[in-house]
């Protein structure tokens, strides 16, 4: 903010202060006294208070020669006065000058400072222009930066998302596997059973194709006893033998097939328990493998 100009009135006001005291009212005088001032102000003002200080002009009178006398005298005198006061005001007026350019040399000086100033705050400007660029551009690599983190983030929550799927996906795969290896067991269960029924089923076959093998051996010899006597039955006999023996063999037959049935039926239950193990191993081995994948991601 600039700062208020001096007045007339108080370079008067100094400038009679000055004589009072018995100083000359120079403009450095002057300018100490009011405390602020510019020097080409003051001096303005100070040019214009001695004006005021020069005496008035007087009418002229016609004087005896006694008064004119003393008057020219005196007027002698005033003029060598005046010509004291004129060579006096030239000295002041060399000195004002010498004041006038030492004071334009230190505000020379008082401007190559603020020109110096100028240029420094100019260049911190500058410099201050540059950090705000490079700031702007921080912040904009900033948030690009976020925006990068917050895109890896909603990566991460759908590669979380995707990998709890997979978790309940390998979760009901198990399950079902294990169902599977449940089904597998009882499977097998029923095919151990069923292969003991057919070994208990071919082992009473056997019992009932030796009972009966022993029943037709001993038709036979009571037959030889009364081959003679039933003769024509005896060949009825037979035939229904033969058949019997058919009969037998028959079941006999379909009891191994029975059997054979079972033993398949058994070996394709162990099989199929072992593949839905190796499955469920597998199945185990990609839930860890997922298990340990999960931390690391979150």
């Amino acid at each position: 903010m600039a700062r208020p100009g001096i007045n007339f009135e108080q370079v008067a006001h100094a400038a009679d202060t000055l004589v009072g005291r018995g100083e000359k009212p120079t403009i450095a005088a002057v300018r100490d006294e009011i405390g602020t001032g510019s020097p080409n102000t003051i001096h303005r003002h100070l040019q214009q208070w001695r004006a005021a200080q020069a005496p008035a002009e007087r009418k002229t009178a016609k004087l005896p020669d006694e008064l004119a006398s003393a008057l020219a005298q005196e007027i002698e005198r005033q003029a060598s006065a005046a010509r004291a006061d004129a060579e006096a005001d030239a000295l002041d007026a060399r000195q004002t000058a010498d004041e006038l350019a030492a004071t334009g040399e230190s505000l020379e000086s008082e401007a190559d400072e603020l020109r110096e100033q100028i240029e420094q705050v100019t260049a911190e400007r500058d410099e201050a222009v540059r950090d705000c660029s490079e700031a702007r551009k921080l912040v904009a690599e900033f948030r690009e930066h976020v925006k990068q983190l917050e895109q890896q983030r909603d990566e991460a929550r759908q590669e979380l998302a995707e990998a709890r799927n997979r978790i309940t996906t390998l979760t009901e795969q198990r399950d079902e596997e294990r169902s599977a290896r449940l089904d597998a067991q009882r499977e097998t269960k029923a095919a151990d059973s069923g292969r003991i029924d057919a070994e208990r089923a071919q082992a009473v076959a056997m019992a009932k194709l030796e009972a009966a093998q022993q029943q037709a051996d001993e038709r036979a010899q009571a037959l030889q006893y009364e081959q003679q006597a039933r003769k024509a039955d005896a060949e009825g006999h037979k035939q229904a033998l033969a058949e019997q023996r058919d009969e037998w063999k028959e079941r006999l037959a379909t009891a191994e097939e029975q059997r054979e049935n079972a033993q398949k039926q058994a070996q394709e239950a162990n099989n199929a328990k072992t593949k839905a193990e190796v499955r469920v191993e597998a199945l185990a081995a990609r839930l860890e493998a997922s298990e340990r994948e999960q931390p690391s991601k979150q």
